[in-house]
């Protein structure tokens, strides 16, 4: 790929792929870094021939598996941590009560976020959300839904839900 191809790939795909790992990881500067690593393992993989589709589907593939790697990361470090220093002190129940869009988004598994984001926010159709996630087409509708249903029962459950008219 020369530099004019990964400029342009760049330019058109690295705004939504940094705000997708910035929402899984929720730190800036790490979100930043997973980012250098995605486009790093898109030059080593070498795509030839492949479109811009194909390559954002590569792209969300790989930050897909760099969120899920850090996930795994820090699950050893808190187990670590705790072996060393007994459980961590829980947070308020006040604090837990307030509605944060981001803990409730990151309350659905790795996957459904990745649904939901690329149908969503990057408006990706069905078959480049299916090969995204390596899914069939006909899946997706489907997964999407349930997704939906999820992210919507999550919001209920705080107290956001439809207006019941009497």
């Amino acid at each position: 790929m020369d530099e004019v191809a990964f400029r342009d790939i760049y330019e058109r795909t690295a705004p939504q792929l940094r705000a997708y790992l910035r929402l899984g990881v929720r730190d800036f500067a790490l979100a930043d870094d997973l980012l250098q690593e995605a486009f790093h393992r898109l030059l080593r993989a070498e795509l030839l021939d492949a479109n811009i589709h194909q390559v954002r589907s590569y792209l969300y593939k790989t930050a897909r598996t760099l969120i899920a790697d850090h996930g795994r990361r820090l699950a050893r470090e808190r187990k670590s941590r705790e072996r060393w220093s007994g459980p961590a002190v829980s947070e308020s129940p006040r604090h837990e009560l307030t509605l944060d869009m981001e803990r409730l988004f990151a309350r659905l598994p790795l996957r459904q976020q990745t649904l939901l984001w690329l149908a969503y926010v990057e408006g990706a159709s069905h078959r480049q959300i299916a090969a995204s996630l390596g899914i069939r087409e006909k899946s997706v509708r489907v997964l999407l839904f349930r997704a939906r249903r999820k992210l919507a029962g999550l919001l209920s459950d705080h107290g956001w839900g439809p207006e019941e008219v009497s």
